[in-house]
């Protein structure tokens, strides 16, 4: 592929598509969603403390994962320039309804390890 010029001057070189390229850098993108709504579960919930059967538990690291995307639902109404209250309410509901579900299903874990 050719060289191409940025608007800023720069010149980089595209890399071919390739679909391993894109299945991979989608399952990379993936894992920042769940890394990115784990901590920010953690922020929001600090009773919640990490430990290691949370990284490998794929039901904990999806609840994280639709968090972060509630959340980010969330911010972006908060900062709209247009308000929805009706749609920032709905998300706010669902922020808080999946801060409940993980707190629940940690719980559970917790008390009954070999069950969950």
């Amino acid at each position: 592929m050719p060289p191409v010029l940025c608007g800023c001057g720069n010149i980089f070189l595209p890399a071919p598509f390739n679909a391993a390229n894109v299945a991979a850098s989608s399952r990379e993108a993936a894992m920042d969603m769940r890394k990115a709504g784990k901590a920010r579960l953690f922020l929001a919930v600090p009773e919640l403390r990490e430990s290691a059967w949370m990284s490998g538990d794929l039901v904990f690291m999806k609840l994280c994962e639709e968090y972060k995307r509630a959340c980010l639902r969330r911010d972006a109404l908060r900062c709209s320039v247009r308000s929805d209250d009706s749609a920032l309410i709905v998300t706010e509901q669902q922020c808080h309804d999946l801060e409940a579900a993980t707190i629940d299903y940690v719980r559970a874990h917790v008390s009954f390890p070999g069950l969950v």
